[in-house]
């Protein structure tokens, strides 16, 4: 019976290992016909959204004209303010199969602490519209004015909860807001996407938030529903007026001098060929241009701008650099998770230490034994969790190693059990990969 077993996960460790060196040969392959496959449009938040939105028009141009062999597939992955969906993509492989439509939260994630990486993490492939942004209440809320609602925001400070998510360009907009009237302080409410901060806002969760036009033509219920059950614009961040908002003053004509817009970027991985962001923004600028696009666009407020090569890239610098005055600030407004980490992990090695030193003259027996074969899984998981963060190394290769060791050292080193337990790192490493790859279409780190 073991030798059938262990002819199966041999079998199985074989199939793994063909399947990753097919994996790496497509990888290394120059392909002059690219796309051969259909190309993933990362989307980091909810389908319905205004990023959502604004994408499905787009694409779907591209796909009725034929212009490029391959369909754009859309791929929602909410989560973390939009850094859950972000991270899949700059985790992938630079190969042009997997891209991100993702707005200035790209930029200012990484400035308010909120995310590890940013801009300089991707190749900015092209910018395609400027977008509208708008504060909204729940329609029978106090607030007349984006002044009664900063007066009341500086009489009872962090009592009026503003939907920002934390590091987003909302956030860096409501600290914009709190500096232009002293003393005002928001409650900044992480809290999704579009559908997800209109539900809150109708719901009293939240008490106001930041929407783009698109989202609030989309949300706004017609003229004669309850009061409870719909929202209504304070002001429009906008420099003027705009058309599809009669009677609504931007916070500059209301005495508060806070301007705010946004827009929409295509990112790839690092490292992906020029040939292949070229082949992207050239269609991209096509669709931009094509009337049902131009449309959709106006509908939704999108100035449909549109750059790439040196000028997008500038325009990115030129974001980061004006971003950067508020980073400090939303930077300490994050808990400082890496310190917490750090400081647990201390604290285990004290008591670790600690028991260790109230043992060192008894005879090493049994749980003497047990407790450093626990220091020692102990370190070589911290050591995993280091290289998987701060290195290139494959999860894979990291955790087939992991693995191995763990086992290893918990099995004190018996050579008879060391074949059985390559077999099981082998298969759970090269297996994960492959599960979650293949069937989740998750690129794993």
């Amino acid at each position: 019976m073991r030798r059938v077993i262990h002819g199966i996960a041999i079998l199985v460790i074989l199939v793994l290992i063909v399947w990753k060196v097919a994996q790496a040969m497509a990888l290394l392959k120059a392909d002059d016909s690219y796309p051969s496959k259909p190309i993933e449009i990362v989307i980091p938040y909810d389908a319905g959204g205004g990023s959502d939105s604004f994408v499905r028009p787009v694409i779907k141009v591209i796909a009725d004209e034929g212009w490029i062999d391959e369909p754009f597939v859309v791929l929602n992955q909410p989560g973390g303010s939009g850094t859950i969906g972000s991270r899949l993509v700059k985790e992938a492989r630079p190969d042009g199969y997997r891209i991100l439509c993702h707005h200035e939260s790209m930029i200012t994630a990484e400035l308010s602490g909120a995310a590890n990486f940013g801009a300089a993490d991707f190749e900015v492939v092209a910018q395609t519209g400027e977008i509208v942004l708008l504060i909204i209440v729940r329609e029978d809320a106090p607030y007349e004015t984006i002044v009664d609602l900063l007066e009341a925001a500086k009489q009872s400070p962090a009592t009026i909860r503003f939907g920002a998510n934390i590091g987003s360009p909302a956030h860096f907009t409501a600290m914009n807001l709190e500096a232009a009237h002293p003393g005002a302080k928001f409650n900044l409410v992480t809290s999704g996407g579009g559908q997800t901060r209109y539900t809150e806002i109708i719901g009293q969760h939240l008490d106001a938030g930041i929407f783009s036009l698109a989202e609030y033509l989309k949300f706004r219920s017609p003229e004669g529903t309850l009061a409870d059950r719909n929202i209504r614009v304070l002001a429009c961040l906008s420099e003027k007026p705009h058309p599809e908002l009669p009677g609504v003053e931007t916070c500059v004509e209301q005495g508060v001098d806070v301007t705010s817009s946004n827009a929409y970027y295509w990112w790839a991985p690092k490292g992906t060929p020029l040939e292949v962001q070229e082949l992207i923004a050239g269609t991209l600028e096509k669709a931009m241009q094509y009337p049902e696009v131009q449309e959709r666009l106006a509908e939704q407020a999108i100035d449909p701008t549109f750059s790439d090569g040196e000028a997008v890239r500038q325009r990115v610098a030129d974001r980061v650099t004006l971003l950067e005055s508020f980073a400090v600030e939303a930077e300490n407004e994050l808990p400082n998770f890496p310190a917490y980490i750090a400081v647990v992990a201390l604290g285990l090695l004290i008591v670790v230490g600690n028991s260790t030193w109230r043992h060192r003259g008894e005879s090493l027996g049994d749980e003497s034994v047990d407790l450093k074969r626990g220091v020692l899984c102990f370190l070589v998981l911290l050591a995993y969790v280091a290289l998987l963060e701060f290195t290139a190394l494959p999860f894979s290769l990291l955790s087939v190693f992991l693995i191995f060791l763990m086992g290893a050292l918990i099995c004190d080193w018996d050579r008879k059990r060391l074949l059985l337990l390559a077999e099981i790192a082998l298969i759970a490493g090269l297996g994960t990969e492959f599960i979650f790859g293949s069937f989740f279409g998750v690129s794993l780190p």
